[in-house]
């Protein structure tokens, strides 16, 4: 047997799937098969994993995988695509070990809560807003970190969605930003472009003067809107993301996830009256049921102020 079995498999299936998924999915389909790779080694080094030969996986393999992952807290829609990229690409092979493992172990699936959850406080926003304004502006990264941040708040963008912008998707005339590479972009997602706040417009300016600044410097380019430092100036990963928003984290005191600050977006705006479709619209969902359900309702104190003098 190969001493990468994994790897081998993961390659064969990746070559399978190139050209048929965006370029975009691709590589983040590449970059999840290489973090699996290395968890599962992990685990068949403790001996909680019997092998790393994705035709051979049995369903208490990928059970181990599952809790393991589960240990580690990551976010139910995380092992979620774990769970399905691992599903199909077994099933690829022919081994239906993730299907059996669900059946077998119910209730292992992660379930993401029926229940809407809080969005960013607006005092939050406010907070970000204003230690914007007290940044060295000579410090790229921190440049970086509260624009990034401020426009996932006021763009309602997904992770993906913005970190894979390009420069040329923000227009300055109009005060939109155009996103591409949205949910379901290789089947049923539909590009869409959202407005710039006023609130943001200067803190957009500045992080893209900055940005010209810092390239200019070191004698580079990059098509992405947020780019990584050093190298190729290539677009963010995932993770970089999320390291980076730790640096907006850390100066205002407050954690978060970036699913609070597209929850923040849609309620700001149903909160001063947008309709829901246009919100729905803005969010990129298909239909205003998901919207209402998991991002953006009617406020409690609007919905008393509404019944005042109804009854």
């Amino acid at each position: 047997m190969s001493t990468y079995p994994f790897k081998e498999k993961a390659q064969e299936y990746l070559l399978y799937r190139k050209g048929i998924i965006a370029e975009s999915s691709y590589k983040e389909l590449d970059r999840r098969l290489r973090r699996i790779e290395r968890e599962m080694i992990a685990l068949r080094d403790k001996g909680e994993m019997s092998t790393l030969s994705p035709t051979k996986m049995s369903p208490d393999d990928i059970k181990a995988y599952i809790l393991y992952r589960k240990a580690r807290k990551v976010s139910a829609s995380d092992l979620e695509h774990d769970i399905g990229t691992l599903n199909q690409m077994l099933l690829f092979f022919g081994n239906p070990a993730v299907t059996q493992c669900i059946q077998r172990n119910l209730g292992i699936k992660p379930r993401r809560s029926s229940q809407r959850l809080d969005p960013l406080p607006e005092d939050v926003y406010k907070t970000i807003l204003a230690k914007w304004k007290e940044i060295d502006l000579n410090d790229f990264p921190q440049v970086r970190a509260f624009a990034m941040v401020l426009m996932y708040i006021g763009t309602g963008a997904r992770n993906k969605e913005l970190r894979l912008c390009r420069r040329s998707d923000v227009n300055t005339d109009t005060w939109t930003i155009h996103f591409a590479h949205v949910k379901g972009e290789d089947s049923y997602g539909i590009e869409r472009s959202v407005p710039i706040p006023d609130a943001i417009k200067d803190v957009v300016s500045e992080y893209l003067y900055h940005r010209d600044v810092y390239l200019a410097a070191h004698n580079a380019t990059s098509e992405a809107l947020f780019f990584q430092l050093g190298g190729e100036h290539t677009f963010l990963s995932s993770n970089s993301v999320r390291k980076i928003k730790q640096r907006v984290e850390n100066a205002v005191g407050y954690s978060f996830e970036l699913r609070d600050c597209r929850r923040e977006f849609g309620q700001y705006y149903r909160d001063r009256g947008l309709e829901i479709d246009k919100v729905s619209r803005l969010m990129g969902h298909a239909t205003t049921r998901t919207t209402e359900l998991y991002y953006a309702g009617v406020s409690q104190s609007e919905a008393i102020k509404g019944a005042r003098g109804l009854w």
